[in-house]
């Protein structure tokens, strides 16, 4: 029964439509879903730190899926979002961790930079409702997988505005994003085994990956903020390491991006699959929205 409502989550693209579609109360589909079997096996192990600074993920077969830049915007559902709940709900059984690589919203009204023009910037109420809703809905097929995020610089908007301006309400609850999203462990790094650093941004420009995996002393460097999407490698001395980009969950052209006033940005809507087989990562994959609007993962469409 599970499968079926997963499958229709799926097909719908999340757990408000589909359960219009069946004729299901939402609240009753979100707890029949939380009855599914958890995928996770017993080689994969979580490592909470508790300075949140780090967090450390071991796997020795298994998968994980990374999406980045979602900047969550109220009203819309990108077809990179559908895609990734998609592909979490088909491949849950090969997954053992569900991470978003930072700017799950936008913060434009919390922003240090200026306003452009008459530029609308949304409430931060209004973006951090849809971020919940956006992040309950990959909750909603991801079940007993692990749930993790790093910060972004547009996420650290939010509690560094709140520092800034009121720093006599510190510790109090809802004064941190943290605090909005309960499900996820959030912390600025993840750490996969002896191998891999996950982590929003260390270097930019065009060549980022490639410069984040030659200064990365021998690991695997995976990234988002540049909103593309791709791998370089690099083999020093023998060993091969990859340096990755998330792409983005965003599309580009939301408001949020009127920044660009024009310009051309060699962005990727998409995010990254990874897999470990006896501890050591394989070549990535990717599923990228093309330009048609048609997103494929695996040479099956999924949105």
């Amino acid at each position: 029964m599970s499968d079926d409502l997963l499958k229709a989550v799926r097909e719908h693209g999340g757990i408000k439509p589909a359960a219009r579609a069946i004729g299901m109360p939402e609240s009753t589909l979100r707890g029949r879903l939380k009855g599914a079997k958890p995928a996770t096996g017993s080689d994969v192990k979580l490592t909470i730190r508790e300075r949140k600074t780090v967090n450390d993920l071991s796997i020795e077969n298994g998968s994980i899926i990374i999406g980045s830049d979602a900047h969550y915007s109220p009203g819309r559902i990108t077809t990179a979002h559908k895609a990734f709940c998609n592909v979490i709900a088909e491949y849950r059984s090969e997954l053992r961790a569900v991470i978003l690589n930072g700017d799950l919203l936008d913060g434009g009204q919390i922003s240090r930079h200026g306003r452009i023009g008459w530029q609308k910037a949304f409430s931060v109420k209004d973006e951090l409702e849809a971020v919940q809703e956006r992040t309950g809905e990959i909750e909603s097929v991801a079940m007993g997988l692990k749930k993790l995020r790093t910060k972004g610089n547009h996420d650290e908007r939010f509690d560094t505005r709140l520092a800034s301006q009121a720093p006599e309400y510190e510790g109090v609850p809802g004064f941190s994003l943290a605090d909005h999203l309960p499900g996820w462990h959030d912390s600025y790094r993840i750490d996969i085994n002896d191998d891999t650093k996950i982590i929003h941004a260390v270097a930019n420009g065009m060549h980022a990956a490639y410069n984040n995996v030659v200064k990365g002393a021998g690991y695997h460097v995976v990234t988002g903020h540049t909103h593309r999407l791709q791998v370089v490698q690099f083999r020093g001395f023998g060993k091969l390491r990859y340096g990755i980009e998330t792409g983005m969950l965003a599309d580009a052209d939301q408001d949020e991006f009127h920044y660009l006033t024009g310009k051309n940005a060699n962005w990727q809507s998409g995010f990254a699959f990874l897999t470990w087989r006896d501890g050591e990562m394989l070549y990535p994959e990717f599923c990228a929205v093309r330009d048609d609007g048609k997103a494929y993962f695996r040479g099956q469409r999924v949105a």
